[in-house]
C-alpha cells in the first residue's frame, strides 16, 4: 500500500476507534532546521484536548509488518501514551504567560523562513526565538513557539518579550559538568575520575531541554572560564547542550568544525542541530564569537 493510501485508511481506522467524540485530521508540522513532518491530529471536541501522531513511522511500521492493524494498534498505543495538549488551558492574558516564557537558540540560516512568523533577536548567527511551557494532562513538559498572533493577544511588545525571556533565562538553573561524568550516567556507569582542566564539559539546564541558550549566560560562560582558568572553545552539540573545551594548548578549529559536521550527521537528527561553526570565549573581552570570524556580537 502507498503512503497516501495508507495514511486515509489509517485516519478512518482510528476515527473509527475514537468515536464520534474527537476528529481526527492531518496536519503539516515545521519543525527547526526547515525538517517538515505529517502529523495525524486527534483532538478531543468540547476539551480541545489533543494529542499529535508521527503518521511516517506509523507508516514504517506497517511496511516492517504488512499489517495494517498492527499499525493502527501502534496509534492507538501512542495515543495512550503520548502526553495530550490542553488548548483552553493556553495562557489569555500576558500575567498568566509571562513565567511560561524561555529563550531558545537556532541558527538563523536553516530557518529563515519560518523567522518570518516569530519575533526573535540576532545574536552572532543565530536568532533568538521563544517558547512557551504548554499546559499537559501528564507531568511532562512540551511547547509552542512565540508567535506575533499570541504576542498580539497579550498586548506586548518584542523588546517586552525578549527582556522577560532574558529574565527568566537568568533564573533557570545550569550545570557544567564534566562530559566523561555524562557519558557514565547514560551508560549507567559511575566513573570516577578527578576533574582537572584539560576535559572536555557540558553545558546545559537542569531539564536538559533547549539548554544551549546558555550561550547567553556571560555570568556562566565567565564563572566557567575563572574555573578553568582560561578562555575555551564551544562546539554545539546540539540545540539542548554545548560542549566546552578548554584552550589549555593550541588547537586546529578546523578539527574541531569537522567534529561537530560528523557528530550532526552521526548522532543528532536534524531538527536538533544547532550549529556547524565553533564558537569561543574570551574571558578579557567577557564576548562569545564564532572562530576564523573577525567581527563578533557582544554587549
Amino acid at each position: 500500500m502507498e503512503y497516501k493510501q495508507f495514511k486515509e485508511k489509517l485516519r478512518r481506522e482510528v476515527q473509527r476507534e475514537v468515536g464520534a467524540g474527537a476528529e481526527v485530521f492531518f496536519q503539516k508540522i515545521k519543525r527547526n532546521n526547515q525538517v517538515r513532518q505529517e502529523g495525524m491530529v486527534v483532538r478531543e471536541k468540547g476539551d480541545g484536548i489533543s494529542s499529535i501522531l508521527p503518521v511516517f513511522e506509523l507508516y514504517g511500521k506497517y511496511k516492517e509488518s504488512k499489517s495494517m492493524r498492527q499499525a493502527v494498534t501502534a496509534a492507538l498505543k501512542m495515543l495512550e501514551e503520548k502526553p495530550k495538549i490542553l488548548e483552553k488551558s493556553l495562557p489569555k492574558i500576558w500575567a498568566e504567560a509571562r513565567g511560561k516564557i524561555h529563550a531558545e537558540l537556532i541558527y538563523y540560516e536553516w530557518n529563515k523562513d519560518a523567522l518570518e512568523n516569530v519575533p526573535y533577536q540576532r545574536f552572532l548567527n543565530f536568532a533568538v526565538v521563544y517558547r512557551m511551557e504548554v499546559p499537559m494532562l501528564e507531568e511532562c513538559e512540551a511547547g509552542m513557539r512565540v508567535n506575533y498572533h499570541l504576542m498580539e493577544m497579550w498586548g506586548i511588545t518584542k523588546e517586552q518579550l525578549h527582556k522577560t525571556a532574558m529574565e527568566n533565562l537568568e533564573n533557570e538553573t545550569y550545570q557544567i559538568r564534566l562530559i566523561s561524568k555524562v557519558l557514565g550516567e547514560l551508560m549507567g556507569t559511575v566513573l570516577e575520575m578527578p576533574e582537572d582542566t584539560t576535559g572536555e564539559y557540558v553545558l546545559s539546564n537542569a531539564r536538559c531541554r533547549y539548554g544551549a541558550v546558555g550561550m547567553l549566560r556571560k555570568d556562566i560562560l565567565q564563572g566557567f572560564s575563572e574555573r578553568i582558568g582560561g578562555n575555551f572553545y564551544i562546539l554545539p552539540s546540539s540545540v539542548h547542550e554545548l560542549i566546552l573545551v578548554p584552550e589549555i594548548f593550541p588547537i586546529c578549529t578546523e578539527y574541531l568544525k569537522e567534529m561537530v559536521g560528523e557528530v550532526n550527521e552521526s548522532a543528532v537528527v536534524r531538527e536538533e542541530w544547532l550549529s556547524e561553526d565553533v564558537y569561543y570565549y574570551d574571558c578579557e573581552k567577557h564576548e562569545v564569537k564564532i572562530c576564523d570570524v573577525k567581527d563578533s556580537v557582544s554587549d
